[in-house]
């Protein structure tokens, strides 16, 4: 099984075109089946006035094809609690952290001062 109930992701839906806005989910795995994975978390995405990043209040269940090309799906470490991750900017990058030891870059291109 590539997805196991209790493992925590983090979903990129990807930009298809350049003035789409960023959006992100963080959730645990409930079940995943055929490339479908039913999960439990929170959605976020980016204010377009501010720049920063948006948390949803609520909780939500989404079944989401991580197969179709459209998501992309990263497995998070076991130790990182859910409810602590923030995303905070720095030095121009956009990055998620949980204030602990992980640490996330989710920005689209790398800052020429890195290379």
């Amino acid at each position: 099984m590539l997805l196991k109930p209790g493992e925590k992701i983090f979903v990129a839906h990807r930009r298809l075109f350049e003035k789409d806005g960023s959006r992100f989910f963080v959730g645990s795995v409930d079940h995943f089946e055929d490339g479908i994975v039913r999960t439990t978390g929170h959605s976020y995405l980016r204010d377009n006035f501010t720049g920063a990043m948006l948390e949803k209040p609520e909780e939500r269940t989404k079944l989401l094809s991580i197969v179709s090309g459209t998501l992309l799906v990263y497995v998070l470490p076991a130790s990182v609690e859910l409810n602590d991750l923030e995303f905070v900017e720095i030095g121009g990058m956009v990055m998620m952290r949980d204030g602990k030891n992980f640490i996330m870059n989710l920005s689209d291109t790398l800052r020429s001062t890195q290379l």
